[in-house]
């Protein structure tokens, strides 16, 4: 009756060797070869984990607080409006009370907007007309996941044409910035609670409520939200004299983004470790294939046993290379 084979594992040889003997001393080379050679193999500068990344959608609340400023032609007229009143007042007859409508928009419903959408209305007498335009937009910017950070941010947008308009249309993405790691360990963190970008009681003239002066506070941080617009439409005026308003418009897509933090000890070593073992495999398949050369021809001088049938122990066996 013909038969087939079911199993089979290898039969082992087993070498024995004094402490004090060169077969020992090989031994000893072997392991620390074993140990030490996929360290420096995968070792480099950055072997330790530093830095990482991962993907989250920032939490972008709108804080109600918008400042615009705009220019006719030539710079002829200047128009300001804000949502702070105190401010307003001491701007004068530059003051220009807009409308302004607001609406956020979660496509994925996962309480985090997708969208936020902004329309300004500036109105204008028969003279008067808008060559450039720039917006600040406050926002409560918040991190949920490994980091947990809560800021204000805010966003420029801004366009200048050689020509009067009648409307701005912008869309774009509003970036989440950094320059700096973030830590993840612990709660939540209030980023910058002592320099509010634009502070309602701590208004004293008009300079506060400058926007070179606030965006140069914002590129003095290292977060920062930024917008970055992908398309633009400048409405010029066909007829001055019926030019009544001035509307800017803008979509602002919150995309995920790219967060860089610094790990913790437990993801430093679990890369670490990652990077040694892969090495390591290699490394051990060569050196096996080295001490069983070397033992099984006797290159030094061993007692070789090998294993026999319902045996661990074995019986001698001999062979000189």
């Amino acid at each position: 009756m013909a038969s087939v084979e079911l199993f089979q594992e290898p039969i082992r040889r087993r070498y024995y060797a004094p402490y004090l003997s060169c077969s020992y001393l090989f031994f000893l080379l072997s392991v620390w070869v074993l140990l030490c050679l996929p360290f420096f193999l995968s070792y480099d500068t950055n072997f330790w984990l530093k830095t990482n990344t991962y993907r989250e959608q920032p939490d972008n609340a709108y804080e109600y607080k918008i400042l615009v400023q705009a220019t006719g032609l030539a710079g002829s007229d200047n128009y300001f409006y804000s949502s702070v009143p105190d401010l307003n007042r001491l701007r004068g007859e530059t003051l220009k009370m807009c409308s302004v409508k607001t609406r956020e928009v979660d496509d994925n419903r996962d309480s985090i907007p997708d969208k936020f959408r902004l329309e300004v209305e500036l109105p204008l007498a028969s003279a008067e007309s808008v060559s450039k335009v720039d917006a600040l937009v406050f926002f409560r910017t918040q991190l949920q996941n490994k980091a947990k950070i809560v800021m204000e941010s805010a966003i420029h947008i801004s366009y200048d044409s050689g020509s009067a308009g009648a409307g701005l249309y912008t869309s774009g993405n509003m970036i989440f910035s950094q320059t700096h790691p973030l830590p993840v360990k612990g709660g939540y963190v209030t980023m910058y609670s002592n320099t509010d970008l634009l502070d309602p009681s701590k208004i004293s003239g008009s300079s506060d409520g400058d926007i070179r002066t606030i965006l140069e506070q914002i590129s003095a941080r290292n977060l920062t939200m930024t917008y970055k617009p992908e398309l633009t439409h400048w409405t010029p005026v066909v007829d001055s004299a019926s030019a009544s308003t001035f509307t800017l418009t803008a979509d602002i897509k919150i995309p995920t983004a790219d967060i860089v933090y610094i790990p913790t000890a437990v993801e430093v070593l679990r890369d670490a470790w990652i990077k040694y073992l892969s090495m390591f495999v290699v490394v051990g398949f060569f050196l096996e294939k080295l001490c069983s050369f070397v033992y099984f021809h006797q290159i030094v001088e061993t007692k070789m046993l090998v294993e026999t049938v319902g045996s661990n122990v074995g019986v001698p066996h001999f062979k000189r290379f």
